[in-house]
């Protein structure tokens, strides 16, 4: 496949808008490709426009999994400097929304696959693309994919988002909770007529964080390199100056390690809330609207082996400009890594993916690692990819993924 049409593959994702949805036509026009190449593929449809694929090339066993998600974050045009929808290039960058999160890392994947059966490579085993809706939110569509079975046989799990010439193999938690308080409006002049319930959430989530504080002091995760986060996010409370407000809601983040399991934090939150509300006599809910355990695959795998080995020559040979030189740095310092390292690093981050989902049952210890083209510029205006970058991931798994099941 020429460069120019790698490039149009990609063009053509970023075009589809699939903010938060309308993955379904993102899977149709993968759908459609695989098909003009005579790849085995399925589009899995839900509703309001979503869907999952699922497509394959060679057969039996092992079977490797790769994966990205269809779906991006929202984006408000006024802050681009051109449309973020039209694939636009600038010195030997790609931008547009969800190039870099993560359609250059599935358009990767989706090429490299093409491109083995064009070649007829040999396989031993099974090379299975995992598409999937809804990351970006709760990674439903990662949920519904392992509830039904495409996970089952699986020997490793691969997922292209962005991590640049690093390897990640571990993943923090994650619990997104809402808050919310209820009370009674009334005139601030007279505010023993009312309850105030932006008040009550205001002093309770002090008490969640200093509760939450207690629990997590000193403990730390050694690949991950984080504590659990804590992070209050929204808060929405009144809409007068003068009124007592009688609803309040916030929204809180964690972001969760081993070493303090999701459990022992949601019954702290359970246990403060249902103190306050009896001290207080006050009215406070809590739901929480995502729970998913943290992940640490094996920082020895045969796949991480393979990787370094592969992708070495390319990593030696990137260029990168003054900004992005700083910007590794400073990721490489604040993941306790060495800036000079000159070999490609293993690392865990305390962002999320969808092999939580995947690895429901799997959560330590398997053979699991994120590698993809890309950047820090996710959900940021102005969201680029290197086309550099972009073109030697698709040569580098099309190295890869042959050599992974040749192995096993």
């Amino acid at each position: 496949m020429e460069t120019t049409a790698k490039i149009k593959i990609l063009k053509d994702l970023v075009h589809i808008q699939s903010v938060n949805g309308n993955e379904l036509e993102v899977a149709t026009y993968l759908a459609n490709l695989f098909k003009e190449n005579e790849i085995t593929c399925e589009v899995l449809p839900t509703k309001d426009g979503r869907a999952n694929l699922v497509a394959e090339i060679g057969s039996g066993k092992p079977v490797l999994a790769i994966s990205g998600h269809m779906d991006t974050v929202a984006v408000n045009p006024d802050d681009w400097d051109q449309d973020p929808f039209t694939l636009t290039k600038v010195d030997g960058h790609l931008i547009g929304r969800g190039v870099n999160d993560m359609k250059g890392g599935l358009a990767a994947l989706v090429i490299a696959m093409i491109e083995l059966k064009q070649r007829q490579v040999p396989l031993n085993g099974t090379i299975r693309l995992l598409a999937t809706y809804g990351e970006e939110f709760a990674e439903q569509g990662a949920a519904d994919l392992t509830a039904a079975g495409y996970m089952q046989d699986v020997a490793a799990l691969m997922i292209a988002e962005p991590t640049g010439y690093r390897i990640c193999y571990g993943q923090a938690g994650s619990i997104d909770m809402t808050i919310n308080a209820a009370g009674q409006s009334a005139h601030s002049s007279m505010p023993s007529l009312g309850h105030n319930a932006l008040a009550d959430l205001v002093n309770v989530l002090y008490q969640l964080q200093t509760n939450i504080t207690q629990l997590i002091a000193g403990k730390t995760n050694p690949v991950l390199n984080t504590e659990t986060l804590f992070n209050i996010d929204v808060v929405h409370g009144g809409n007068q100056v003068n009124t007592i407000p009688g609803q309040a809601t916030a929204q809180v983040n964690l972001r969760t390690i081993p070493e303090v399991s999701n459990a022992e934090l949601l019954k702290v939150f359970d246990e403060t809330v249902a103190t306050f509300n009896q001290t207080y006599n006050a009215q406070i809910s809590l739901k929480a609207e995502m729970v998913v355990d943290p992940v640490i695959g094996d920082g020895n795998s045969r796949m991480i082996q393979l990787i370094k080995q592969v992708a070495q020559p390319y990593a030696e040979r990137a260029t990168y400009t003054a900004a992005e030189q700083q910007q590794n740095q400073q990721v490489m310092k604040q993941l306790g890594l060495p800036a000079d390292q000159k070999t490609i690093p293993t690392l865990g981050t305390p962002g999320g993916t969808d092999a939580r989902r995947f690895l429901i049952d799997h959560l330590n210890g398997a053979d699991y690692t994120v590698f993809g083209p890309g950047n820090l510029s996710s959900h940021q205006p102005n969201e680029y990819l290197d086309q550099a970058m972009y073109l030697d991931f698709i040569k580098m798994y099309e190295a890869l993924f042959p050599a992974y099941l040749a192995t096993k």
